[in-house]
């Protein structure tokens, strides 16, 4: 197998273990979230959580988005006939943002409705029980 290839199936392999990986997150999130809510705790603290966990994805779906980006890298050179193999960290490196352009995709994978939207349910429900 081509090392193109092989690092393609790979990668793939890691995008998918992410995107598992995520919902993981969530449910851990909800579920510490729930034993909040059951123990009363302070608003503050359910939202403390739910920033921790909002950020903790964030993190990881940039992260999952950077190995998109390398896989149609990847696809375009296997189209092409290239060998792109064992160069994503050098590839990476060349087109890394500054410090604003990383915080800018971690708010951009942050502020995906995929990301968003069980976030927001949490702090509406937790914002909905503090005023009513």
């Amino acid at each position: 197998m081509h090392a193109t290839q092989q690092e393609w199936l790979q990668l793939q392999q890691s995008y998918d273990q992410m995107e598992k990986h995520a919902l993981w997150l969530r449910l851990l999130c909800l579920s510490l979230w729930l034993a909040l809510v059951e123990n009363e705790s302070s608003v503050v603290l359910q939202a403390g959580l739910i920033g921790f966990c909002w950020l903790n994805e964030a993190l990881w779906k940039a992260q999952q988005d950077r190995a998109g980006t390398r896989l149609l890298a990847l696809e375009a050179a296997l189209r092409e006939g290239k060998d792109i193999a064992c160069q994503w960290q050098t590839s990476w490196l060349a087109e890394r943002p500054g410090v604003g352009g990383l915080i800018g995709c971690y708010l951009q994978a942050a502020l995906k409705p995929t990301v968003a939207v069980s976030y927001l349910i949490l702090a509406g429900a937790s914002l909905y029980r503090y005023l009513f």
